[in-house]
């Protein structure tokens, strides 16, 4: 086993322990993170053993995703599941003395086999040492600067250190042994300033930084210094501070909460504003029967910013010269200067009523009418048929195509401050001017709180939608009946985000049935 004390802290990290047991008590509630080295490129860490009001919440959450009324003995099972093979349980070799949090340390990534160091809470030194030589295997014995160890036959080192259970290859074990006086990750600043934003009732916790990251891949292989050099000239990487994400969970719905810190001006902040989910009153202009929904802000600026940044290294004015000899698009002219926002929609439960249209807000709609003629005849030559003129409501201008072998048209379509590509004509009109407004749904309203008032939605999915449109196109493949269950757990997925100056947050978030 590789060994089954690293497996045991790699599968907390997934909570495939959390909520197992009883409460921790009053010892093993130490913070992992006080033996992780301060220069830890990469950190991450789970709640094990939640206790009070926590651990009813996890317990909640967990209870209707498993469809259990006994989630901490199912989690059991399955834990002890993935260690019968060991002759191994939960019971009898773990929870004598596995306390309340676990982390998992990486100080680089570098190389194929980077150094993994796993570090777990220990409520009972005694109970834990006594476990030892069964977990390892009955390894060989070692000592190492006082500290007892037992390597199993794979290499992998574990033993006691200054009240945690240590695990990993011997130079890192080394590495943390020798490093018990020195400056831990608990206390840096730069751990501490961005962790210290999370909810403090979290279950688990990543942290990666960045810059510390890409140092120790150079001091790994200097010849890649070069390569690095090159990304940092148009994405300086290395200047951003820390990230961070946090994982809560209670009866309502599970949340995913990250930060990312001192994020330079320019296209990198533009791509972690893109991705977190940046504030865009689109989505909330989308059909209100919509199921599935994104938007994303000025994306005509957006993307005029990331190519020009990244003209340096891939050829930003020969990339627009290619587009423009493919396609006959001016990228300035017919993009750039009249795109804003951007969103989508998806709606219907049956192939019959399946629809949806992607959504371009106009900025400019005289640049906008210009480009759309050079669209339609770009789409119509790629699907191979002509654009027949078709009337749609609020459309000023707008064209069918036929789509082989779909019931429906696609529809391409230019109203007041909006271009749409749809699929279907009620899609196009409804994408144009909705009679129901997204941001009026019942749903909808229902999974931005899951958000709070600081954040701006900027995706939401219907999980009982796609379970019917799956069901209503046929018997489901063996994959998804199995996973059937857990996913009829789940209500509203949604995402969103807010940016501050270099600091850009987002929440994805799911509510529970």
């Amino acid at each position: 086993m590789r060994t089954a004390l690293l497996s045991c802290s790699c599968v907390a990290l997934t909570l495939g322990l959390a909520a197992c047991g009883g409460d921790a008590g009053s010892s093993g509630d130490a913070d992992p993170a006080s033996l992780v080295p301060a220069n830890a490129g990469m950190y991450f860490e789970a709640t094990i053993r939640p206790e009070g009001e926590q651990r009813e919440d996890v317990l909640a959450a967990a209870g209707k995703i498993m469809r259990t009324p006994d989630p901490a003995g199912r989690i059991q099972e399955l834990v002890d599941e993935g260690f019968e093979n060991d002759d191994l349980s939960w019971e009898r070799d773990f929870a004598p003395w596995v306390g309340e949090k676990a982390g998992v340390w990486l100080r680089d990534v570098s190389g194929e086999d980077p150094p993994v160091a796993g570090v777990i809470a220990v409520r009972d030194e005694k109970a834990a040492e006594a476990a030892l030589p069964k977990l390892q295997d009955d390894g060989k014995r070692g000592t190492y600067e006082g500290i007892n160890y037992v390597t199993d036959d794979e290499g992998t080192v574990a033993g006691l250190v200054d009240g945690y259970m240590v695990i990993g290859e011997l130079p890192v074990f080394k590495e943390i042994v020798d490093g018990r006086d020195g400056d831990h990750l608990a206390d840096a600043d730069r751990y501490e300033d961005v962790v210290d934003e999370l909810e403090d009732d979290r279950i688990g916790l990543f942290y990666i930084d960045t810059k510390t990251l890409l140092d120790a891949a150079v001091k790994a292989d200097p010849s890649t210094a070069a390569q690095l050099d090159q990304v940092r000239s148009f994405l300086p990487v290395d200047k951003m501070g820390p990230s961070a994400g946090a994982l809560t969970a209670d009866a309502d719905g599970i949340a995913i909460d990250q930060i990312a810190t001192d994020i330079p001006d320019g296209p990198l902040r533009r791509l972690a504003t893109l991705f977190a989910g940046g504030e865009s009153d689109l989505l909330k202009e989308l059909p209100g029967d919509a199921w599935g929904a994104m938007a994303l802000p000025n994306v005509g600026e957006g993307t005029r910013e990331l190519v020009n940044s990244f003209g340096g290294l891939i050829g930003g004015a020969a990339l627009t010269e290619q587009v423009k000899r493919s396609t006959g698009l001016d990228l300035e002219a017919d993009v750039y200067s009249w795109l804003g926002d951007v969103g989508g929609f998806v709606r219907g439960t049956s192939e019959a009523d399946l629809g949806g249209a992607l959504v371009l807000e106009s900025t400019d709609d005289d640049r906008a009418a210009s480009a759309f003629g050079k669209f339609v005849g770009l789409i119509g030559q790629q699907a191979g048929a002509a654009p027949k003129p078709v009337k749609i409501a609020g459309a000023e201008s707008a064209v069918e195509i036929p789509a082989p072998g779909a019931p429906q048209k696609l529809v391409l379509a230019r109203g007041e401050g909006k271009m749409v590509a749809a699929y279907s004509v009620s899609a196009a009109e409804d994408a144009l001017a909705p009679d129901a407004k997204l941001g009026d749904a019942a749903t909808f309203k229902a999974a931005e709180e899951q958000l709070g008032d600081d954040m701006n939605a900027s995706f939401v999915l219907s999980m009982p939608a796609i379970i019917q449109l799956v069901d209503a196109f046929g018997e489901a493949d063996a994959d998804f009946e199995e996973a059937r269950p857990y996913l009829e757990a789940f209500e509203t997925i949604v995402t969103g985000g807010s940016t501050d100056d270099g600091t850009v947050r987002s929440r994805t978030a799911v509510t529970l049935k």
